[in-house]
């Protein structure tokens, strides 16, 4: 069924009506690739049909133009078998002599006697046949691609529908736009007489609609029928294409699939195209290609260049393939459909598609244009390239990780490794460039070029600054030739103290196993001038990784730590080149420090840091970090919906962060959360300190019936392995008030009551509530004597309600609650509500049963008070900041101040952010 062609058909009808009535016509059907020319020529049949008409039909070849009267023996034998005897004999009598020559020696000449003015007897023969075969019945000859039709054939045609008059005969020929020959001054002979030349449309919306209806058997979506129009202009050819692709894949038509309208390929149209596009001149295929093969940097200048042709032949090659449909009209030349370059682009030859890449390649970078566009050429090509080459593709890097773009980069690199001399200085740098951009996403790849690098930089300076600049997992993924490489930089005396403190700071940082190098970092803490570190960049890095020593140590004064790391934090500068790892490495610092909160600001600033400098490996440190703050204040829900946002497992990020968030997550009621938090990627060294969590989270979350015993095992292991790493602050794991609380069940009360000792003075010494407040809590649970424990729990309580952690606070009054149950009830019911309100707040979602020993079992329920980070945000929005203002602030996602929100509008019954300045009034805030 043909769309938007009644007025097409309507006129082939009326020339068939005409020539039953002795009104002979010539129609002429044009347009270009696609347009249905051919269908329309099939539509004659049933025209015909209706007035008896003997339709005879020829169809012209490029390949058999050469052979004379082709086009003519398909027309005559069919009229000559259709004669009856009587007209036969009409003919015989009249022409026969005049239409020999047609069929004499393969139509290659006239046979020898004949008088040489039989061409024209042919013409005038040709003529006459048709006459007296259309005397009987009307006849409608039908003609496609009559530009391939053969001289001697266009020639009789040409005599014919010049002299129709009194004929019952309609001509209907179909000449497609945009080929040469199509202009010719036989097929115009031929043309010229037509009575009317029909151009077939664009299909409209509605054309479209009833195509899709016609494939699929039901009616389409508006924005997939607007999706299949936009993709197809409306040409018929490409709209059958692509909604036949469609419906053999299973697409149905409707709107959620229009991503896949848009994508659609079809591999037969490719195959159609390319046929087509041969049938062209060489001049006209060489635009063609080179348009395809510059894609959006088809400037008419740049075309040129590459085919060497001169103004005139680009100018008439462009409007050739714009007739012809493979282009449409624009200032730039673009193809009417994608698949038509993939077709362009498949039509070259294997031998000649390296050196065309080459070749543009060279085009596009003589004119200046971006290097991106140069090396997608030169990616193409496998084999060796001069030196410029190189540098192209090195600048081509650059912009394809300035746009964020990575993964591109490091192909581009790759190819120019190509091109570059082995044991030089530049191929070390490219390497360098290489690693850096691998870090975020094939940290193994990267260690492998930084390590082949480094001997081949000239300087210990170079080589220093290499080690300074290199992502943390690639340190940490070969730790010990990093820390090789680094010592031997640091030997060198010429190096620039800046650069110093750069490459020590790297050190330390990748030696973080190491209690003797983490007791270095510590003495090396206490002896700098912390003033003069935070006075310089490299000062700042080195600081931040020193106070993380002493914080993951305990073995100097928190306050003395807070101290330090808020001075440093003031001087920190978005231009520190390490912003993102210092960030994260201060937070792990106030996060163990108990001052979470404190860290909010230089987040943030990271945060915009990334982002600016579109660094996806530095985003997902600062957003790990942030979520290790969020848990350290006991907003467990946030700090899932923040790791879910960025996508990335913490492990892969720059620092150890992942290690003390999921140690983080085993003080929760829900350690199961910590598995992938603690999952190591296999391809590179485990972290001891992972492996110490990891037999704390098999303690915790036991998989089975694992018996206590065993279980007090694994926790008193994994204190073994965290000694053994330096790691020896009770603030990264209360491994011993777990261990202690098993014990206790297993009525082993004396080594309980050491082990919680034990912890206790360790978090004195180091200071920090929380770890002292956790010590007494555990001190609390297993002392024999009811009101002692009391005491220790009260104590612990006080302690901890100094704290921004609101879940330890609630952990502690829910053990409160258990103890008082039977002597103070009704404090037992208030403190145990408290608890459950902030299990359900927090987003703390475990059953009972499953919670390990010594945490409370949350139930749910609902707390009608503000948190504090709820009355925090409230009055920021009620001042009129907007989310993203306060979760910049925060260092928070939009999505967690928008969680905020939504709880302190159900909370206050509001809907809406308009009252809340005067809901907060009444509430006091």
């Amino acid at each position: 069924m043909l769309f938007d062609r009644d007025s097409e058909i309507a006129r082939l009808s009326r020339a068939v009506t005409d020539a039953a009535a002795g009104r002979g016509s010539l129609l002429v059907i044009t347009g270009p690739i696609g347009a249905g020319r051919t269908a329309l020529l099939d539509a004659v049949r049933p025209q015909a049909a209706r007035e008896g008409a003997h339709v005879v039909e020829a169809v012209a070849a490029r390949a058999e133009r050469a052979f004379p009267a082709g086009v003519l023996r398909q027309l005559a034998e069919p009229l000559t078998a259709d004669l009856t005897a009587d007209e036969r004999d009409r003919v015989a009598a009249g022409i026969a002599d005049f239409l020999h020559p047609v069929f004499a020696n393969g139509g290659a000449a006239p046979r020898a006697g004949y008088p040489a003015s039989a061409s024209h007897a042919v013409l005038h023969g040709f003529r006459h046949l048709v006459s007296v075969a259309g005397g009987r019945r009307p006849l409608v000859l039908v003609v496609d691609d009559l530009q391939w039709a053969d001289v001697e054939s266009l020639r009789c045609l040409a005599y014919l529908v010049h002299r129709l008059d009194g004929l019952r005969v309609a001509v209907v020929v179909a000449v497609r736009d945009g080929l040469p020959r199509s202009g010719s001054e036989s097929v115009w002979a031929v043309v010229q007489g037509a009575a009317d030349v029909l151009v077939p449309r664009p299909l409209s919306s509605a054309g479209v609609r009833g195509l899709v209806r016609e494939v699929f058997g039901e009616d389409c979506g508006d924005r997939f029928a607007a999706a299949c129009l936009e993709v197809s202009r409306g040409v018929p050819l490409i709209a059958r294409a692509v909604v036949d692709e469609l419906a053999e894949s299973g697409v149905r038509p409707v709107d959620d699939a229009v991503r896949e309208v848009l994508a659609c390929l079809p591999s037969q149209l490719c195959e159609w195209y390319g046929t087509r596009l041969a049938e062209f001149p060489g001049a006209v295929r060489s635009y063609a290609v080179a348009a395809g093969l510059l894609g959006d940097a088809a400037e008419p200048e740049l075309i040129g260049g590459l085919t060497r042709l001169d103004p005139a032949e680009l100018a008439a090659a462009a409007r050739a393939l714009h007739a012809a449909g493979v282009l449409v009209p624009d200032r730039l030349p673009r193809f009417v459909h994608p698949v038509v370059r993939e077709a362009v682009l498949r039509s070259l030859e294997p031998a000649d598609e390296e050196g065309l890449h080459v070749a543009a390649a060279k085009v596009l970078h003589r004119a200046g244009r971006p290097a991106e566009e140069v090396a997608a050429h030169l990616l193409a090509v496998p084999s060796f390239q001069d030196v410029w080459v190189v540098d192209s593709l090195r600048d081509a890097a650059r912009a394809a990780v300035h746009r964020g773009a990575r993964d591109q980069a490091a192909r581009v690199l790759r190819r120019a490794l190509f091109d570059t001399p082995v044991q030089t200085a530049q191929r070390g740098e490219l390497l360098v460039e290489l690693a850096e951009v691998e870090s975020a996403a094939t940290p193994v790849a990267a260690t492998r070029h930084l390590l082949e690098a480094l001997p081949l930089l000239r300087s210990a300076t170079a080589r220093a600054t290499t080690l300074a600049r290199a992502a943390t997992t690639c340190l940490r993924a070969a730790p010990d030739e990093f820390a090789d490489a680094a010592r031997a930089v640091l030997a060198d005396d010429v190096l620039h103290p800046e650069l110093r403190l750069r490459v020590e700071a790297r050190l330390f940082l990748i030696t973080d196993d190491d209690p003797r190098r983490l007791a270095d970092a510590v003495r090396r803490a206490q002896e700098a001038d912390p003033r003069a570190l935070a006075a310089t960049s490299g000062g700042r890095e080195l600081s931040a990784v020193l106070l993380r020593a002493a914080a993951l140590t305990g073995r100097s004064s928190r306050d003395d730590v807070v101290r330090d790391a808020t001075l440093l934090m003031r001087e920190m500068t978005p231009e520190d080149p390490r912003l993102p790892d210092t960030a994260a490495l201060l937070t792990e610092v106030f996060v163990l420090a108990d001052r979470p909160l404190d860290a909010a600001p230089l987040s943030a600033l990271a945060a915009q840091y990334a982002r600016d400098h579109r660094v996806p490996d530095a985003a997902a440190t600062i957003a790990v970090a942030s979520a290790l703050r969020l848990l350290a204040q006991g907003f467990v829900g946030q700090a899932d919906d923040l790791l879910a946002s960025v996508g990335r497992e913490p492990s892969a990020t720059g620092t150890t962060t992942g290690l003390l968030l999921g140690a983080a997550v085993l003080h929760l009621p829900d350690p199961r959360r910590a598995h992938h938090l603690l999952r190591t990627d296999p391809e590179r060294p485990e972290h001891p300190a992972a492996t110490a969590l990891g037999q704390a989270l098999r303690a915790l979350a036991p998989q089975g019936d694992e018996p206590a015993s065993t279980r007090v095992e694994r926790l008193l292991d994994c204190g073994r392995r965290l000694e053994r790493a330096g790691w020896t602050n009770p603030a990264v794991l209360a491994w011993r008030s777990y261990a202690a609380t098993l014990l206790h069940g297993l009525g082993d009360t004396d080594a309980a009551l050491v082990l919680v000792e034990a912890e206790l003075a360790a978090a004195r010494t180091w200071g920090g509530p929380v770890a002292i407040g956790r010590a007494l809590r555990a001190l609390g649970s297993v002392l024999p004597d009811e009101d002692a424990a009391v005491r220790s729990t009260r104590e612990a309580l006080e302690v901890l309600r100094r704290t921004d952690h609101r879940w330890e606070v609630a952990l502690t009054e829910a053990q409160l609650a258990r103890a008082l149950q039977r002597s103070r009830p009704e404090e037992a019911a208030a403190l145990a509500a408290r608890a459950r309100a902030a299990a359900a707040e927090y987003g703390v979602r475990q059953p009972a049963d499953q919670v390990p020993a010594g945490h409370p079992a949350p139930t749910p329920g609902r707390s009608t008070a503000l948190t504090r980070a709820e009355l925090r945000v409230a009055r920021w929005a009620a001042e009129g900041r907007t989310n993203q203002d306060i979760a910049e602030e925060l260092g928070v996602s939009s999505r967690a101040v928008e969680k905020h929100l939504t709880s302190v509008y159900r909370k206050l019954g509001l809907s809406g952010r308009t009252a809340l300045a005067a809901a907060l009034d009444d509430y006091g805030a």
